[in-house]
């Protein structure tokens, strides 16, 4: 399992940095493009769908980081005043169905960047493949579901948070 936990630890580090170039990038795309637009009244063309799909790759890869942080939203104003045995109790119910969920989603989103690989679907302007940023974001929710289950194996090895 540490080895595995290794794995995941590094896994998560690439791709936070991934995430983050893609935030500066999109900060960049979207200055450069206002710049070109006021300045010179030339903007970038296909700059809307670099920012989106920077913006989708941002989003997918920094779930694992944000879970290991604890920085998802959660409902504590009652969960807080809990006992501890309670809350870890309650922490385990949510990471199993939500590790249920993302599951789903995942093979899901997987099937579906299959079947538009299949039919050939492209983005309006630039005519990039729409299936390599589904893939993209369905193996960031394949990371986050990993680091579930390692909190539910860690769980019940006796760990704590």
């Amino acid at each position: 399992m540490e080895e595995a936990k290794g794995l995941l630890g590094l896994t998560e580090r690439t791709m936070r940095f991934i995430a983050a170039v893609c935030l500066a990038g999109m900060a960049a795309m979207t200055g450069m493009d206002v710049f070109l637009r006021g300045a010179f009244n030339t903007p970038i063309f296909g700059c809307e769908e670099i920012v989106t799909i920077l913006g989708v790759v941002a989003v997918g890869f920094a779930l694992p980081y944000a879970h290991r942080q604890k920085s998802h939203i959660g409902v504590e104003i009652l969960v807080r005043r809990l006992p501890a045995r309670i809350r870890r109790r309650l922490k385990l119910v949510t990471d199993s169905a939500t590790l249920v969920l993302l599951a789903i989603v995942t093979w899901r989103m997987y099937a579906y960047a299959g079947t538009l690989a299949e039919s050939g679907e492209v983005s309006m302007n630039l005519e990039l493949p729409e299936y390599m940023v589904v893939y993209v974001l369905s193996f960031g929710f394949l990371v986050y579901a990993v680091c579930l289950l390692a909190d539910i194996v860690k769980f019940f090895k006796g760990g704590r948070d």
